[in-house]
């Protein structure tokens, strides 16, 4: 049986080397007490995946969750009392050894809040990516970056899945969420089964792939839902003048995965230096397709040999950013100058 409200215990958690302390109350993992008391930790997926959160116990007693890679955390770190922040919940008052990230120019640090939302709309743009566009109810509002993403509850698993904002902060607009459904996926069937009027709980806003404040030409690249993310950085690139090239390259499978196209078209005619290229790596045979073919990454390697002065975005599943990355560190891109998410 959960424990009570009233019964819920409260664990300090001190970070060395910096000395501070946060509290954590039981069932809260180790990374979201230390975001919401403000703490600069590194992190990045947020369930135990990319090991962006490693730290070590030094003192104290705690728990991992099932949900950890092995890849993120080896068995033998695990002997020496390496954990993942997110995916460790405290017993005991704990001291944790981590190093705090330098603050970086252009990043901004959010408050988290706790909220709930109404369904608005829940459009299929694809055969398997919904958009969905939230009314916040409590807070009413949450300022944001383009970027960032949001958790949501799944009631079925109780656990929470992680979703990227699909449009910048607009006070009053609420929220906007490209969801693929995942087949068998309990946290994506939910998701994309809901309707206008259900109400969804959650905590956000969490991420730091932000735009950086740099006068450099600017490279995206996406597969999947991962051009939600992309989309609200463009969106917020855009509400300003630019004066600089900006590529954005989109992998799908078929035809039939592709959405939003009009809306690049129409900016590529509209924005002097913004340049869209979509790309199928297995379009169909009965499929009118005169455009790019093969994998995002090859058709990037075909278009670019160089990526000097450049910042590159990338976002989309594993493979896409591995083989991404692949082709921009020979063109002599640094990894200063990339940043992703990897879903």
């Amino acid at each position: 049986m959960a424990p009570t409200k009233e019964s819920v215990s409260t664990y300090q958690l001190r970070f060395e080397p910096s000395g501070r302390e946060v509290s954590c109350k039981e069932g809260q993992t180790l990374l979201d007490a230390a975001i919401r008391a403000g703490l600069n930790i590194p992190y990045g997926c947020r369930h135990g995946n990319c090991s962006a959160c490693k730290a070590k116990v030094l003192e104290g007693d705690y728990t991992s969750m099932d949900r950890v890679s092995e890849f993120a955390l080896m068995g033998f770190e695990r002997d020496q009392g390496y954990v993942l922040l997110c995916s460790t919940l405290p017993e005991s008052d704990l001291v944790v050894e981590i190093e705090e990230e330098d603050e970086e120019p252009g990043v901004r640090l959010f408050t988290v809040y706790d909220f709930s939302a109404v369904v608005v709309e829940n459009e299929s743009m694809t055969q398997d990516i919904h958009r969905l566009r939230l009314r916040l109810e409590d807070p009413v509002d949450i300022p944001y970056a383009a970027g960032q993403f949001f958790e949501f509850d799944i009631p079925e698993i109780e656990d929470t899945r992680a979703y990227s904002v699909a449009a910048p902060h607009r006070p009053g607009e609420g929220l906007e969420f490209h969801v693929r459904r995942v087949p068998g996926g309990r946290g994506s069937g939910y998701m994309t089964a809901l309707r206008p009027g259900d109400r969804v709980t959650g905590s956000g806003p969490y991420g730091k792939m932000q735009l950086r404040d740099r006068s450099k030409d600017l490279l995206f690249v996406a597969g999947g839902s991962g051009m939600a993310p992309i989309k609200s950085l463009l969106e917020e690139l855009y509400s300003e003048p630019v004066d600089r090239q900006v590529w954005f390259f989109y992998g799908a499978r078929t035809a039939r995965d592709l959405y939003l196209v009009d809306q690049w078209r129409r900016w590529e005619e509209e924005r002097a230096g913004f340049h869209f290229v979509p790309a199928l790596s297995e379009p169909g045979p009965d499929e009118p397709w005169n455009g790019e073919r093969g994998f995002i990454a090859d058709v990037l390697a075909r278009h670019f040999s160089r990526f000097d002065g450049m910042d590159a975005y990338l976002c989309g599943p594993p493979a896409l950013i591995q083989t991404t990355l692949k082709v921009l560190y020979q063109g002599g891109l640094r990894s200063s100058n990339i940043y992703y998410d990897e879903f």
